[in-house]
Parts: structure tokens; sequence; C-alpha cells
């Protein structure tokens, strides 16, 4: 099990004995197919003249082909460094025999082609730019998410805005938290997207190959934890669809389930999606660190539910819109103001549904392999899934009239006991400066060799007399008294 990669190009993705693997099952299909078409072809034959007869190339499955023509075939997907993108060729000559090479002396295909670009080529420039772009989209996209959505937690505990809408809202978050958490730990530990550093070695020539040996659970873990947070995502907002469809049909079942009940169906749903994947590329897919797909079909287990929370939100948020709009219509409330506040509701719905998503499958479905609208999607998606965490954000924390009023109540209880405390503060030390002040009038400067008698009056006529004149409610002039006293004193 081994994989070799250079900067950026992954030249090799299965393991020899799943190659030798993928190949006997494609001759095995090649051999029904001959078999099939056996009759059609030697009837083709007969009436149009000479044909190339059906045959397997150890490679790939070719039908029988008119002489003097030149066959041609998509690089087969299942054969490691061989780019799917580009066509394999096979020459069919005058006689109606296949093409023998002369070095080989044998019938020969020419698959040229389909080796992996050079990094020189035009092709391997443009996906490399690609790549960087959409590296550079996540990085930017959800480090904003990141900050944003932790920022938003904080503010909905600090406010202690526990309502029940808010409380999935947390949840939600939580779920983004993860995602963006694990895909930049992904990002920060995997050589190459290949595995951990202790999973590859670096060749000398500047490659990257796969250790065969051992377990690799760690990078195994990284990955499925990221699957998971991808599968979280999409369920937690499923669960928010639901809660408010069910708010909306049927608001005694909220009030009598409560939001446990929906929280645990958010965590609960993607643990339990998790676990058959987890089997079949345990026992049916075990290769590298789980994260290269050798068998499409195993990632409808991840994918499917996906997609079907996805429909399932698209018709809630229909039905939800319908409900509303019938309402309006109801109350002969056909004024501006209530279609506004209908399509300012709408916009809300549509992050919050996941409506983008099936914007893409319906916009891009699965299989459309046109080069330049494969581009635009990959920019699509990525920019909005990156960023989706901080649109969420925006829209249930920073702009939630409810929170910006609680936000703005803590804020002037603050600043009111911030007030209190330093006018209780301010009191304290007058009162303490007056008390101290009023001490240190009352006792008097001995003269040398006078005994204090206990009364302050009987050391110093001059300085009764000016004490009975005194404000005593102005402490800075007591000080000064204090001090001119003490002179007069000094002085006798």
């Amino acid at each position: 099990m081994k994989i070799i990669i250079d900067s950026d190009t992954i030249a090799t993705v299965m393991s020899k004995t799943e190659q030798r693997l993928a190949l006997y099952n494609a001759w095995l299909r090649c051999k029904d197919k001959i078999k099939a078409d056996y009759n059609i072809t030697n009837t083709n034959i007969t009436e149009s003249g000479l044909y190339c007869p059906p045959v397997f190339d150890d490679v790939l499955c070719w039908d029988a082909a008119p002489a003097n023509t030149t066959a041609l075939q998509s690089c087969p997907s299942y054969v490691n460094g061989f780019n799917k993108r580009e066509y394999a060729s096979r020459t069919c000559s005058v006689n109606g025999t296949w093409y023998v090479n002369p070095s080989t002396n044998g019938a020969w295909t020419n698959y040229t082609s389909c080796l992996n670009p050079s990094p020189q080529s035009p092709d391997f420039v443009s996906n490399s730019e690609v790549a960087s772009n959409l590296h550079l989209i996540y990085t930017i996209g959800y480090s904003i998410s990141l900050a944003f959505l932790t920022l938003a937690v904080i503010i909905m505990f600090c406010c202690r805005l526990q309502s029940k809408s808010n409380v999935l809202h947390i949840n939600l978050f939580f779920a983004f938290i993860i995602r963006s958490s694990v895909a930049f730990l992904k990002d920060l530990l995997f050589v190459r997207s290949l595995g951990l550093a202790k999973d590859v070695v670096h060749l000398p020539d500047g490659h990257y190959e796969f250790i065969q040996e051992g377990t690799h659970w760690e990078c195994k873990f990284i990955f499925t934890l990221f699957n998971f947070a991808i599968c979280a995502c999409h369920m937690w907002i499923f669960v928010e669809g639901l809660y408010l469809y069910m708010l909306i049909h049927k608001p005694l079942h909220i009030g009598r389930k409560g939001v446990n009940f929906y929280v645990a169906l958010g965590w609960s749903l993607p643990a339990i999606n998790m676990i058959p994947w987890i089997a079949v590329k345990a026992c049916l897919e075990n290769t590298f660190c789980w994260n290269f797909q050798t068998r499409p079909e195993y990632f409808w287990i991840l994918k499917g539910p996906g997609i079907a929370v996805v429909v399932i939100n698209f018709f809630f948020f229909l039905d939800i819109f319908r409900i509303l709009f019938i309402r309006i219509r109801s109350h002969h409330q056909h004024n501006g103001t209530n279609y506004r506040k209908l399509a300012k509701f709408i916009l809300v719905l549509i992050p919050l549904f996941g409506i983008m998503y099936m914007v893409f499958y319906v916009a891009f479905p699965s299989g459309f392999q046109e080069n330049g609208y494969n581009v635009i999607y990959l920019y699509m998606e990525m920019t909005y899934n990156s960023f989706q965490g901080f649109i969420l954000a925006l829209l249930f924390c920073f702009l939630n009239e409810e929170v910006q009023k609680e936000m703005k109540r803590v804020w002037y209880r603050r600043q009111t006991r911030k007030g209190e405390n330093v006018a209780l503060t301010k009191h304290s030390l007058m009162s303490s400066w007056k008390k101290s002040s009023l001490q240190s009038v009352h006792t008097p400067t001995l003269r040398k060799g006078q005994k204090y008698s206990g009364s302050s009056r009987e050391s110093s006529p001059e300085l009764v007399l000016e004490e009975q004149h005194v404000d005593r409610s102005d402490d800075l002039l007591k000080h000064v008294l204090k001090h001119n006293a003490d002179m007069k004193i000094n002085a006798v």
C-alpha cells in the first residue's frame, strides 16, 4: 500500500493488491461484454467490411473497430497515476488487425496521454493554481467563521440567552466550530494531504511515499472526526429546520418535548451515520488514512444522508414560506411592510435550511464533468462551505434583535454598576479622609515638658480660639489650620 506524490499531483491512490483486483474486475467485465456482443459484432463485420476484433489489452476493453481507423477511450480511473481526463488510443490497420509495435512485436495501445502531466504543462499549472486558490479561500473563510462563531457562543452564554431556539443555535455554532477547527488541524498535521509525518517518508527525489506498515489509527481518527464534523453540520441544519417546522405545525408538541430531544437528535444522527462508514472503511477499504476514495460508491454512505436532509429541509422551507404567505393574505395585510418582513425572514431561512446546497445539486448534478463548470462549482462550494459559519453567526447572533437588546441591557447594567462602585468608593474615601482629618485636628502638639491632660483645648489658647471659628465641613481648611497651629505652638 503506497502512494507517491510530488508537490501537488497525486500519482498513486491504490495498493498493488487493489490495483490487481481492479484490473481483474475490468477483465471480467470486458469478457462478459465481448461474449454478449459477439453475434452483433460478427453481423456488423459481415455487412460493413473489415473490423478489428474486440479485445482486452490488460488495461482497457476495446470494442470492434472498423479497419483503417483509430479508436479512442478515456483513460481508466482505476489505474494508478493515470489522468482520466485524457484519452488512450488504439489503431486498427487496413487489413482489419490491431497495430503491432515493432519493438515489442505485439498489439500496442497508446497510453502516453494518460500519464500525469508534467509540472510545465498548462493543465498542471492550471490545476495547481486552482488548488492554491481554493486553499486560500477556505483558510480565510474558516478563520473568519471560527472567530465569529466563538464570539457568538461567548456572547450567548454571557448574556444568558437560553431560549429554546438559541440553545439550538448554540449547538449549531458548536458543530461549525468543530468543523473549522478540525479542518485547520488536518491541514496543519497532514503532509501533502496524505497523512501524518509518521505515516510518510520523504524520498530523495522529492516525492513522498506512504508507509505500508502500521495501523495509522491517528490519521484515520483525524479524518473520521473531520467527516463527523461535516455530517454534524448537515444534521444540525436539518434539526433547525425540523424544529421550526414543528413549531409552526405542532407548537404543543414543542412545549411538551422541550429542546433536549432536538439536541440529542442533532448529535446522535451524525454519530449513527458514521458507524457504517467506519465499518466499511475498516473492512473493505482500509487504505491509507481513509482519505482517498478508491471505491466512490462507499462515499455515498456519508453523502446520501446529507443529500436526503437537504431535500427534506427544502420541502420544510417551501411549506413554511407557503404558510407565512397565506397568513399575510388571509389578514388582508397587503402593505409593503409585511412583504418586506416576509422577504427578510425568507433570506434568514435560506442559510438556516441549507438551501444553497440544493442550488448546488441542481445546478451541478453528480457526474457533470465539464471542466470549466467543475472549477466554478469548486469555487462556489468552497466559498459557501468555509463562510457558512460566519453567515450563521452574523444572522442568528450579531444581527439578532433579541441578542442586541440583551447586549445593550447587560452593557447598561455593567456601566451602572461601575458608576455605583466608583461613587461608593469615592464616598468611602471622603468619609475616611474627614474622619482622619478631625482626629488630627483634635490631637494637640505638646510643648516641651508639657504633659497631656486629655483635652486638646487646654494645650494652647490660640489653637482653641481659632478652632471655635472654623467651619468643620471644610476638610482642606482644617488641614491648613492644623499646620498653622503647630507653627504657633512651636514658636512659643
